[in-house]
């Protein structure tokens, strides 16, 4: 009978004390090497190497890269001189890092790893004989028991014997086995400012279409870099508001129509505890002192108003007066400097001059010689 992915698990529990510490930079590697994998369509399975550090029992996942694999007869391999070439450039680029195993998707519900992998990884252990396995379900429906837990599995594996029954003898095998282990996310400076920009939908990000469809997404908005936190919490408030709301419009529904049975005395209790000591507000004590308390305030909030706008009209006079006062000073001074002419126009005695004699011209004014002011009302002097 050909063995099933569960039959790869070991039923006894690590004994190694390894502590797996998952960056979240090698899982955004991991996720875009499925995107792209799944983007153009390529056949066979996703498998990449992982790199990062051992102290010790503590080993920290940082880093992921592909893997070109073959398949011969099918069995997959991978092709070990782009493996060792890309293994190089690594080592050359963060000398720090070491291959602590390699990654691979899964469609088992429960992530364990499947037949083909098992020739795949004793390939690898010839690169660390301590090689770990992580395997990735990246099924939408996925989960790992729920809780907001990642769907993936890490193993180590171990070398068991098993008793095996064959026609005439009975001999004991060596058979690779793997044994879950149990991990955590540790995030960096650095990597949470990236995983920040991804989570909240960096822009600029690249888009793909199938090829034969028509896309039909609507624009959005580039608000800007600056109000991407202000956005989130506008978010996060109304998604509380609209479950608040669909579990308050519950409680009405359960209340409206009843069971027709025996009614749940505990549930109501704590229906009645909900609405009159954690929501007060819903149903006043006093409507009376409520009202009257809401009007004062719509009273201070018109007062406010008003205020406002008698204080902007009071500027606004003050200004138009300064204004007057500006425009009264300047005639005053003409008038100064021009004497009887109005103001902006020169007094009759900057065209014609000052009289020489004033008493000689009344003389000439008054006598009857026909001497009378050559200019009609103008001095007689001109």
């Amino acid at each position: 009978m050909a063995e099933t992915d569960d039959s790869l698990i070991s039923t006894h529990p690590s004994t190694s004390g390894l502590q797996i510490a998952l960056h979240p930079l090698a899982l955004l590697t991991i996720s875009d090497y499925i995107t792209r994998h799944t983007l153009r369509k390529q056949t066979g399975p996703m498998v990449g190497a992982l790199l990062g550090t051992q102290e010790g029992r503590d080993i920290a996942i940082e880093h992921a890269y592909e893997i070109i694999t073959l398949v011969d007869k099918d069995q997959v391999r991978i092709d070990e001189e782009w493996f060792e070439n890309k293994l190089r450039l690594f080592k050359e680029t963060h000398p720090t890092l070491d291959l602590l195993g390699w990654f691979t998707t899964t469609t088992s519900p429960t992530f364990a790893p499947a037949l083909y992998m098992v020739p795949i990884h004793q390939k690898m252990l010839n690169y660390n004989e301590s090689a770990i396995i992580l395997c990735l379900n990246p099924a939408p429906n996925a989960s790992a028991g729920g809780g907001g837990k990642l769907p993936l599995g890490i193993y180590e594996s171990i070398i068991e014997t098993e008793d095996a029954a064959t026609a005439g003898a009975v001999e004991n095998l060596l058979k690779l086995k793997f044994v879950p282990l149990k991990y955590t996310i540790e995030t960096g400076e650095a990597e949470m400012i990236g995983v920040d920009f991804v989570a909240k939908g960096g822009f600029g990000n690249a888009t793909a279409e199938a090829s034969g469809l028509e896309s039909t997404t609507e624009g959005k908005l580039n608000v800007g870099t600056q109000n991407d936190e202000l956005l989130s919490n506008l978010t996060a408030k109304a998604n509380a508001i609209r479950m608040l709301h669909s579990r308050i419009r519950l409680l009405t529904n359960y209340l409206s129509n009843p069971p027709h049975n025996k009614p749940n005395h505990q549930l109501l209790r704590a229906l009645k505890s909900l609405t009159h000591s954690r929501l007060p507000l819903l149903t006043p004590s006093d409507a009376g002192a409520f009202r009257q308390e809401q009007l004062a305030e719509q009273s201070d909030v018109h007062l406010v108003a008003l205020l406002g706008v008698l204080t902007r009209s009071i500027e606004e006079a003050r200004g138009v007066g300064k204004k007057f006062a500006g425009i009264e000073a300047t005639n005053r001074a003409n008038l100064r400097m021009g004497g009887s002419g109005s103001a902006g126009e020169p007094a009759v005695w900057d065209n014609y001059g000052q009289p020489k004699d004033p008493m000689r011209r009344g003389r000439r004014e008054n006598s009857g010689g026909g001497g009378g002011a050559p200019f009609g009302g103008y001095p007689s002097n001109f």
